[in-house]
């Protein structure tokens, strides 16, 4: 677990302080303290304060798949459903492990598809992720009534990425207030993943395009956060999935922090950048 009087720790919990406190400053109340509430599957095993603390200080460090996704339509690439994940191979997935990163995965995918307005392609991505969200035990985050509602905002973009986020948001905590805390790591590292993955690929189709200049340090922005994804897996390594995962994405460790620091990345990064995603998405996802 993280120290509670490192340097680190106290850096972390004056940012999640600072993020707190935006958000209260903008309209939150009792009404929406109870909302959120009522979206946890409330159990007698809720996680201890010190476990959700710490993944709290760790998560918030690390962005939204859709924060990523949303700059390639704005950087004018054309859609390619080629480098998404397959729908079909949710039912290829058996184990809780490829499930929880299977999910987060196909999340991303979804925020791709809707950000360029592709329905078909957003709702066989739903239909997987309800039937892995089920399996998972967080089947409320995506029910049937939830997917209409979210396909019917898929001509909407910022709403429908602020919806899917907030599902996401309440898997997280229904997955925790069960104790499953391992399992919304895999889930945020799947879509972590996933996300970068689709960005890069994206981005190779013309990499010196004149509105992809700002989408090199966006990647790198997102490899930044490689390091808070790290240190979650570390600390629940306990867990055989997250220690799984962890040896994993290791041999990819060192190039993805050297690419989060690197804030001139350009198009003759691109080969190395597209070597060590592709290796990590494949070794990880499939």
């Amino acid at each position: 677990m993280i120290s509670k009087n490192s340097p680190f720790t106290f850096i972390l919990l004056a940012g999640l302080s600072a993020f707190s406190l935006f958000f209260s400053s903008c309209g939150g109340n009792k009404e929406n303290e109870n909302s959120e509430l009522k979206d946890v599957e409330v159990t007698t095993d809720t996680v201890s304060s010190e476990v959700r603390i710490n993944f709290d200080l760790l998560r918030v460090n690390i962005p939204s798949p859709g924060v990523l996704i949303q700059k390639l339509n704005a950087a004018k690439i054309s859609y390619n459903k080629n480098i998404l994940l397959p729908s079909s191979k949710g039912g290829s997935f058996t184990s809780n492990y490829q499930k929880a990163i299977g999910l987060g995965a196909f999340g991303s995918d979804l925020s791709l598809a809707a950000s360029y307005n592709q329905p078909q392609d957003a709702l066989e991505y739903l239909g997987q992720m309800g039937k892995l969200s089920g399996d998972l035990g967080i089947s409320s985050a995506f029910d049937p009534e939830f997917s209409k509602e979210l396909i019917s905002k898929i001509g909407k973009p910022d709403t429908f990425q602020l919806m899917l986020d907030k599902a996401f948001d309440k898997a997280e905590r229904n997955l925790r207030s069960n104790q499953r805390v391992a399992t919304t790591v895999l889930l945020v590292a799947g879509g972590w993943i996933e996300s970068l993955y689709t960005s890069v690929e994206a981005l190779n189709t013309n990499p010196n395009g004149a509105n992809t200049k700002s989408l090199y340090s966006d990647i790198s922005v997102h490899c930044h956060s490689f390091d808070y994804i790290f240190q979650l897996l570390d600390a629940y390594k306990k867990n055989a999935d997250c220690a799984k995962l962890l040896q994993e994405i290791e041999p990819f460790k060192q190039m993805l922090i050297s690419m989060g620091r690197n804030s001139k990345l350009g198009p003759a990064d691109l080969p190395k950048i597209r070597e060590t995603v592709s290796g990590l998405r494949n070794k990880v996802i499939g």
